[in-house]
Protein backbone atom coordinates (compact mmCIF):
# COMPACT_ATOMS: atom_id res chain seq x y z
CA UNK A 1 0.00 0.00 0.00
CA UNK A 2 1.35 3.67 -1.08
CA UNK A 3 1.31 6.13 1.96
CA UNK A 4 0.23 8.64 -1.20
CA UNK A 5 -2.10 7.21 -4.16
CA UNK A 6 -2.22 8.52 -7.65
CA UNK A 7 -5.00 11.08 -6.45
CA UNK A 8 -3.11 12.21 -3.76
CA UNK A 9 -4.89 10.68 -1.16
CA UNK A 10 -3.08 10.08 2.57
CA UNK A 11 -3.21 5.90 2.82
CA UNK A 12 -6.19 6.03 0.07
CA UNK A 13 -8.40 7.56 2.96
CA UNK A 14 -8.26 11.30 2.98
CA UNK A 15 -6.61 13.82 0.90
CA UNK A 16 -3.45 15.56 2.33
CA UNK A 17 -4.71 18.95 2.16
CA UNK A 18 -8.06 17.89 3.94
CA UNK A 19 -5.70 16.60 6.23
CA UNK A 20 -3.68 19.37 7.08
CA UNK A 21 -6.91 21.72 7.03
CA UNK A 22 -8.44 18.98 9.54
CA UNK A 23 -5.50 19.47 12.05
CA UNK A 24 -5.32 23.13 11.93
CA UNK A 25 -9.18 23.69 12.91
CA UNK A 26 -8.34 21.07 15.97
CA UNK A 27 -4.82 23.17 16.61
CA UNK A 28 -7.38 26.17 17.37
CA UNK A 29 -10.05 24.35 18.73
CA UNK A 30 -7.58 23.14 21.49
CA UNK A 31 -6.27 26.58 22.22
CA UNK A 32 -9.24 28.45 22.25
CA UNK A 33 -10.40 25.62 25.02
CA UNK A 34 -7.03 26.16 26.87
CA UNK A 35 -7.12 30.05 26.72
CA UNK A 36 -11.06 29.85 28.54
CA UNK A 37 -10.24 27.25 30.67
CA UNK A 38 -6.54 28.11 31.83
CA UNK A 39 -6.45 29.69 35.65
CA UNK A 40 -5.75 33.32 35.80
CA UNK A 41 -3.71 34.63 39.15
CA UNK A 42 -6.12 36.97 40.37
CA UNK A 43 -7.84 36.70 43.58
CA UNK A 44 -10.55 34.72 43.72
CA UNK A 45 -12.96 33.83 47.14
CA UNK A 46 -11.27 35.21 49.98
CA UNK A 47 -8.88 37.66 50.50
CA UNK A 48 -6.83 39.47 53.32
CA UNK A 49 -6.43 43.22 53.05
CA UNK A 50 -3.02 44.28 53.79
CA UNK A 51 -2.00 48.28 54.53
CA UNK A 52 0.98 48.97 52.78
CA UNK A 53 3.23 51.88 53.94
CA UNK A 54 5.65 52.95 50.72
CA UNK A 55 8.11 55.59 51.77
CA UNK A 56 9.31 57.87 48.60
CA UNK A 57 12.04 59.94 50.11
CA UNK A 58 13.64 63.60 49.24
CA UNK A 59 10.76 64.41 46.35
CA UNK A 60 9.61 67.53 45.32
CA UNK A 61 6.08 68.08 46.80
CA UNK A 62 4.66 68.49 43.63
CA UNK A 63 4.99 64.55 43.18
CA UNK A 64 2.98 64.20 46.03
CA UNK A 65 -0.11 66.46 44.40
CA UNK A 66 -0.01 63.82 41.55
CA UNK A 67 -1.11 60.98 44.08
CA UNK A 68 -4.66 60.44 45.26
CA UNK A 69 -6.90 58.20 46.99
CA UNK A 70 -8.53 55.67 45.05
CA UNK A 71 -5.71 55.43 42.19
CA UNK A 72 -4.03 52.37 41.42
CA UNK A 73 -0.80 50.85 40.69
CA UNK A 74 0.43 50.22 37.91
CA UNK A 75 3.04 47.10 37.46
CA UNK A 76 4.40 45.16 34.15
CA UNK A 77 1.76 45.21 31.51
CA UNK A 78 -1.48 46.69 32.93
CA UNK A 79 -2.91 48.30 36.54
CA UNK A 80 -3.15 46.16 39.42
CA UNK A 81 -5.92 45.69 41.80
CA UNK A 82 -3.65 47.56 44.44
CA UNK A 83 -5.33 50.84 45.49
CA UNK A 84 -4.21 53.99 47.29
CA UNK A 85 -5.94 54.30 50.71
CA UNK A 86 -3.86 58.05 51.45
CA UNK A 87 -0.74 59.83 50.71
CA UNK A 88 0.85 62.31 53.21
CA UNK A 89 4.22 64.13 52.97
CA UNK A 90 6.73 65.30 55.69
CA UNK A 91 9.87 67.65 55.37
CA UNK A 92 12.88 65.55 54.17
CA UNK A 93 15.23 64.09 56.66
CA UNK A 94 18.93 64.61 55.30
CA UNK A 95 22.15 64.13 56.93
CA UNK A 96 24.33 67.35 57.22
CA UNK A 97 28.51 66.81 57.66
CA UNK A 98 29.82 69.62 59.14
CA UNK A 99 33.61 71.35 58.71
CA UNK A 100 34.58 69.02 62.51
CA UNK A 101 33.33 66.08 60.79
CA UNK A 102 30.34 66.15 62.84
CA UNK A 103 27.06 64.52 61.18
CA UNK A 104 23.83 66.03 61.78
CA UNK A 105 20.23 65.49 60.94
CA UNK A 106 18.12 68.31 59.56
CA UNK A 107 15.11 69.18 57.54
CA UNK A 108 15.49 70.00 53.64
CA UNK A 109 13.92 73.26 52.85
CA UNK A 110 12.21 72.19 50.03
CA UNK A 111 12.22 68.60 49.48
CA UNK A 112 9.56 66.20 50.67
CA UNK A 113 9.31 62.71 52.14
CA UNK A 114 5.72 61.18 50.60
CA UNK A 115 4.41 58.50 52.20
CA UNK A 116 1.86 56.59 50.21
CA UNK A 117 -0.42 53.93 51.93
CA UNK A 118 -1.97 50.99 49.48
CA UNK A 119 -4.51 48.34 50.25
CA UNK A 120 -3.09 45.06 49.17
CA UNK A 121 -5.21 41.50 48.80
CA UNK A 122 -4.07 38.58 48.79
CA UNK A 123 -5.43 35.42 49.39
CA UNK A 124 -5.46 33.77 53.22
CA UNK A 125 -3.59 30.37 51.75
CA UNK A 126 -0.69 32.86 50.63
CA UNK A 127 2.24 32.82 52.74
CA UNK A 128 3.86 35.70 50.34
CA UNK A 129 2.22 39.41 50.20
CA UNK A 130 2.71 40.53 46.34
CA UNK A 131 3.21 43.58 44.71
CA UNK A 132 3.03 42.91 41.01
CA UNK A 133 5.41 39.92 41.18
CA UNK A 134 7.18 41.43 43.86
CA UNK A 135 7.27 40.08 47.19
CA UNK A 136 6.22 42.88 49.58
CA UNK A 137 8.23 42.67 52.56
CA UNK A 138 9.28 45.73 54.89
CA UNK A 139 12.80 47.29 53.67
CA UNK A 140 12.24 45.97 50.03
CA UNK A 141 12.65 48.86 47.19
CA UNK A 142 10.33 48.82 44.48
CA UNK A 143 9.08 51.64 41.71
CA UNK A 144 5.95 53.11 42.58
CA UNK A 145 3.83 53.55 39.20
CA UNK A 146 0.57 55.17 38.88
CA UNK A 147 -0.72 56.55 35.57
CA UNK A 148 0.94 59.80 36.48
CA UNK A 149 4.02 59.12 38.68
CA UNK A 150 6.76 56.79 38.46
CA UNK A 151 9.34 57.58 41.74
CA UNK A 152 11.00 54.79 43.58
CA UNK A 153 10.16 54.16 47.09
CA UNK A 154 10.71 51.51 49.90
CA UNK A 155 8.34 49.47 52.02
CA UNK A 156 8.33 50.77 55.38
CA UNK A 157 5.29 49.08 57.28
CA UNK A 158 2.78 46.37 56.45
CA UNK A 159 -0.07 45.94 58.67
CA UNK A 160 -3.07 43.58 58.14
CA UNK A 161 -6.30 45.04 57.73
CA UNK A 162 -8.84 44.28 60.39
Amino acid sequence: MKILDEKGKLFGIINIIDLFVLLLVLVIVAGGIWFVSRNDNKATGPVEAYLVTIKCAELDEKVAGYLHAGDRLYYGSGFTDIEIISVRTEPAKIDVVHDDGTITVTTHPEKKDIYVTVKVNSKPDDPMLWIGQLHATVGKELVLKTQYVEVPGVITDIVKQE
